[in-house]
């Protein structure tokens, strides 16, 4: 056991430390530094073995049970010709420029809209911390600059939360629109159960892929947040 508590200790450390290099945002790198270090803890510290390892088999069962809710949301596709698509916000770059996990989420969208020509979308997100322009408006740019008519985008730019994301959109829609959701998979779970229950209870998701080196490091964070919102009554 101690070599087993070692080596997966070392692996945490390590991809702590490739997180804070790659995906520093945040600081949740630190979770990864911080479990990390207590497996090395107990793999060294007999006292403080059993009620570490008893904390990582309860959190390994909650974060395996969530991680396979969020799966298989994000294997289901919505139908075609849904009357609107609503792509979520992810951050922009110190340029303005959408994110890796954003850029994931608009080239989703510019897929199916490519497909579905009838099918009209709205860009929700506002303007961040140290973000030159609103998400929004970099969102609605990008998917432009890629030959997406702009007279099928609608942009909602006051938004910084799932949450606001939907509760502003929803009033921009048509009463019987058809809605699909455009997020990445690992958020896609928690997006809709939020749709449910602020103004969108029959929207349909869309998941985006997620860079696999991040897909760990942002399923623990999202199993973390779908707790939360569950507490606070979100979702």
């Amino acid at each position: 056991m101690v070599v087993a508590l070692t080596a997966l200790g070392i692996i945490f450390l390590a991809y702590g430390a490739l997180m804070a290099a790659l995906y520093p945002a945040g600081g949740f790198f630190l979770v990864w530094v911080a479990l990390g270090a207590a497996l090395l803890v107990a793999s060294r510290v007999e006292r403080a073995r059993f009620a570490i390892c008893a904390a990582f088999v309860v959190g390994a069962i909650v974060v395996g049970g969530l991680s396979a809710l969020i799966a298989t949301t994000a294997a289901v596709t919505p139908p075609a010709g849904v009357d609107c698509l609503l792509v979520l916000g992810a951050g922009l770059r110190p340029d303005g420029y959408p994110s890796e996990t954003l850029r994931f989420r608009l080239e989703a969208a510019l897929a199916y809209l490519d497909e579905n020509p009838g099918t009209s979308c709205i860009v929700s997100g506002g303007q961040g911390f140290g973000e030159p322009l609103t998400e929004a408006d970099a969102m609605a740019e990008y998917l432009e600059a890629r030959g997406l008519d702009g007279a099928r985008i609608t942009k909602e730019g006051r938004s910084g939360t799932t949450v606001e994301n939907v509760r502003n959109s929803s009033v921009l829609l048509a009463p019987d629109a058809t809605v699909a959701i455009v997020t990445n998979d690992f958020h896609l779970y928690r997006t809709l159960r939020i749709a449910k229950k602020n103004g969108l209870p029959d929207a349909y998701g869309l998941a985006a892929r997620t860079n696999p080196l991040y897909l760990p490091q942002a399923t623990l964070r999202e199993c973390a947040a779908i707790v939360k919102e569950a507490l606070t009554g979100n979702m």
